[in-house]
């Protein structure tokens, strides 16, 4: 990695840090809002290869191991576990989202009408940096959520 692509990377993580803005879990319209205009400013960004590390939280099938994410012209390519540098199963990796994939996530809870929806966006970028679902109060097990971070744009 080159110096002035190090200095990049740290830039986007400490405005991924310290830019997140909370939507209110109790009210579908803040949320449905909220997630329009950022995924406005995350298209506008015309970012459409990159990498980033996804996080999947949940009581499930699938790993919930953090990923780096490589995605080409919008298409996932590979899903490799940040631990060990290996590839995630295939039969996993279909559970790690890019991050339109992650925007669509939150639109069916929206749409499922879920008890709880708490979605943080990147400041700058307004893609979702950590999205907490709970779609069935006093249900167990059920919830969904993800974390997401170190996106860097490849143009």
């Amino acid at each position: 990695m080159t110096v002035r692509k190090g200095v990049a990377v740290a830039g986007l993580v400490l405005l991924s840090l310290s830019g997140c803005s909370p939507t209110d879990p109790g009210n579908l319209d803040d949320v449905t809002e909220a997630m329009q205009a950022n995924r406005g400013k995350w298209r506008s960004q015309g970012i459409d290869s990159y990498e980033f590390v996804l996080r999947r939280l949940c009581f499930c099938a699938g790993g919930t191991d953090p990923a780096r994410l490589l995605v080409r012209s919008g298409t996932r390519l590979s899903v490799t576990d940040v631990t060990t540098g290996q590839p995630i199963p295939a039969e996993w990796a279909q559970y790690y989202p890019t991050v339109d994939g992650l925007f669509e996530f939150i639109a069916d809870a929206i749409a499922q009408k879920a008890h709880s929806i708490e979605v943080e966006y990147h400041a700058v970028l307004g893609y979702p940096t950590s999205i907490r679902i709970d779609y069935i109060e006093n249900a167990i097990d059920e919830e969904m959520a993800f974390e997401a971070s170190a996106l860097l744009p490849h143009r």
